[in-house]
């Protein structure tokens, strides 16, 4: 990207245009400028909702997967394990009890898995930190039986 002296190096303008020096003259429209202005403000107002959406469900204790999806995932893989028992029916606690069980798992295999991503001095969470705390958590753990 060349930089012009006119510009400074903090704004990123992406210019479709040839000459981007006859578009820096005075009282010429700027739209290079508006439009990098603008996309600043988008990643901030997602950024602050993003965040917004991270204090809120830490304040929540409610369950984050929807209870009839969850339910017919649980129903499928006790079809698969067990076929021939023709399990027809669950309690309802013991449906609480496996989600709780569930989305705590999955909270903390995230929440281990963005360490190890800050580790590599990312901020991107990547399916290789995954699968290395796979690795790192042992033949021992529920997702590698």
């Amino acid at each position: 990207m060349v930089h012009h002296k006119s510009q400074p190096r903090s704004v990123r303008s992406y210019s479709t245009t040839s000459s981007s020096t006859s578009s820096r003259q005075p009282g010429t429209d700027n739209s290079n400028r508006a439009e990098v202005i603008v996309d600043r403000r988008r990643k901030k107002r997602r950024k602050s909702r993003a965040l917004q959406e991270i204090k809120f469900f830490r304040r929540t204790t409610k369950l984050l997967i929807p209870k009839v999806p969850f339910v017919r995932l649980v129903r499928e893989i006790i079809y698969d394990l067990f076929p021939r028992l023709g399990i027809k029916r669950i309690q309802v606690p013991a449906l609480g009890a496996l989600q709780e069980a569930a989305e705590m798992y999955i909270v903390q295999f995230f929440e281990d898995a963005i360490l190890l991503a800050f580790h590599a001095k990312r901020v991107t969470l990547m399916q290789r930190d995954m699968v290395m705390l796979r690795r790192l958590r042992g033949r021992d753990d529920v997702i590698n039986r």
